[in-house]
């Protein structure tokens, strides 16, 4: 970039996009230069003329858009749709570049959605700014559109975990490696009755009691290790002077840098549970047999306790995981590389393209990523309500959303008539998306898709049969576990989420999954469901 248009690499978009808008104002002896400075800037911007016909658009706006659209032709925006953020359509004549047209003024602050031909939407922030030639006279406008669909997701994603931990009937408290209270959730409150203003950074030894202190180095000593501790069991103060049984498993908490800088403690009250041990050890032989069956009614329900914390505690290790890594890290490298091009913007080299390509890369990773993991986390919920679900127009919904691809492989699909269940349809319909979705992705040739139902001993019995790439028999349960992936990254795209999803979905309607395939030859999947009574 011409050293008298330099761009500060701290700048706002408002200040990228009228320094964009001063380049263009201030070149009169050739089009083609500030078309070709702009075209290599990572950042989307496109240019219309006076009337609104699009002149010039660089190819990070066609990544943007998904598109290409017609010099000369297209007006306004690029946009194949536009959405308000409340999702109902805004007619290209209101969107933000047609309203700097026609009021010949900058237009900041506005959000819109647009929608890429393939289906997919991302939160846009446009920054279009009216130029004017030097002698003043009106001649259009450029626009600068800011990806900020990847932070929206971060924001909700941050929410989501809040919720985790502020729901959870046990005290989740973090703290620093010195000890150090850094959070303290409302179940902490209720077990300690300490509120979380009047512990955080206050030191944990708060409520140990004074015989108990040297617990808390020997913890600490462990967790700078890298340690675990698991179902721990002690006794802790409360604000009140009472003492509590606890269970507690301490984690170490790692940065992005893989560093530990602090602990996350799940601490629950076992008091009931060892006064009523207390209360069977001490009781007449009379009173054993009544208080024995008390005691296994109560071991009854703290099994099943055990088991929601359980399942708590791995979904919240799962989300801290993704939060601290791989959440961040395409971040990072997005912030990374984007700095890297603002503090060189002379001319784009062929590393600096590589640079691109990675930013591109791991924002479209992360989406991916936070779409599943959001989905498969939020099926841990069962309490929607079962209805009626027709599974077979419900599967013909789900594949009229494939028209588009099973056009493109020339794709075959057939299927039986499918029974009715009871079931969440929202659920349901997730199922046969994605293994619809792996039949059309994992094929060398023109898919065929067969599926068969039919119903035995009040079970529906459905086989999903596909022609595609197949798998290794002795992988049949690995491909149901998250994350996991049998084949190429680089030739298939996904997250290893879909199918794990598929097995959650089945075991939340208390039915089953499985799989049987051959290299080459294809995959079939057996699922079981139960059918009305």
């Amino acid at each position: 970039m011409p050293e008298q248009f330099p761009i500060d690499t701290n700048a706002t978009p408002e200040d990228i996009s009228r320094s964009i808008k001063a380049i263009r104002e201030s070149i009169t002896d050739s089009d083609s230069l500030y078309q070709q400075l702009v075209k290599t800037l990572p950042a989307a911007i496109y240019f219309c003329d006076a009337d609104g016909v699009i002149t010039f658009y660089n190819s990070a706006a066609a990544r943007l858009w998904g598109r290409e659209p017609v010099i000369g032709v297209d007006r306004w925006c690029g946009s194949w749709k536009i959405f308000h953020t409340d999702g109902t359509p805004m007619p290209l004549e209101e969107c933000p570049m047609a309203v700097t047209l026609r009021d010949r003024k900058a237009v900041s602050g506005a959000e819109i959605i647009v929608e890429k031909p393939d289906g997919t939407r991302r939160f846009v922030k446009p920054f279009p700014q009216p130029t004017f030639d030097g002698k003043g006279h009106f001649n259009g406008a450029t626009n600068l559109l800011i990806d900020v669909t990847d932070h929206k997701n971060a924001e909700e994603q941050s929410a989501y975990l809040a919720a985790i931990v502020n729901s959870s009937d046990d005290a989740i408290i973090s703290k620093t490696l010195d000890g150090i209270v850094i959070s303290w959730n409302t179940s902490a409150e209720r077990i300690f009755g300490y509120t979380a203003a009047e512990m955080i950074g206050q030191h944990i030894t708060r409520i140990i009691p004074p015989d108990r202190h040297n617990e808390e180095p020997n913890i600490l000593a462990q967790l700078k290790q890298g340690k675990r501790v698991d179902h721990f069991e002690t006794k802790r103060l409360t604000k009140y002077g009472e003492l509590r049984d606890i269970s507690v498993t301490i984690s170490p908490i790692f940065n992005s840098a893989g560093k530990i800088i602090g602990a996350s403690k799940i601490a629950r009250d076992v008091t009931i549970q060892r006064e009523a041990e207390k209360i069977i050890r001490e009781r007449d032989d009379q009173f054993r047999y009544m208080l024995e069956e008390i005691l296994q009614e109560r071991t009854h329900e703290l099994v099943q306790l055990n088991k929601r914390l359980e399942k708590s505690n791995h979904d919240l290790e799962q989300f801290a995981y993704i939060a601290s890594h791989d959440l961040q890290e395409p971040l990072r490298k997005i912030l990374t590389f984007s700095e890297m091009i603002q503090d060189n913007p002379n001319g784009m080299s062929g590393e600096q393209l590589r640079y691109l390509g990675k930013v591109r890369t791991s924002a479209l990773q992360m989406t991916s990523l936070i779409k599943d993991v959001l989905h498969y986390s939020r099926l841990s919920s069962l309490h929607e309500e079962h209805v009626p679900v027709e599974l077979d127009g419900l599967f013909r919904e789900v594949l009229s959303e494939f028209d588009l691809m099973t056009e493109q492989k020339k794709a075959k699909v057939h299927h039986d008539a499918l029974p009715t269940i009871h079931g969440i349809p929202a659920q349901m319909k997730q199922l046969f998306r994605n293994l619809l979705s792996n039949s059309l992705k994992f094929c060398e040739g023109p898919p065929v898709i067969n599926v068969q139902a039919h119903t035995n001993n009040g079970q529906a019995l459905i086989q999903f049969r596909d022609n595609g790439i197949g798998f290794e028999q002795v992988y049949a349960d690995k491909i149901f576990h998250i994350f996991n992936r049998l084949n190429n990254r680089g030739k298939y795209n996904g997250t290893g989420v879909g199918l794990a999803l598929c097995k959650k979905i089945v075991e939340n309607h208390n039915g089953s999954i499985r799989a049987e395939s051959t290299p080459g030859l294809g995959t079939t999947f057996y699922i079981q469901l139960p059918l009305p009574a």
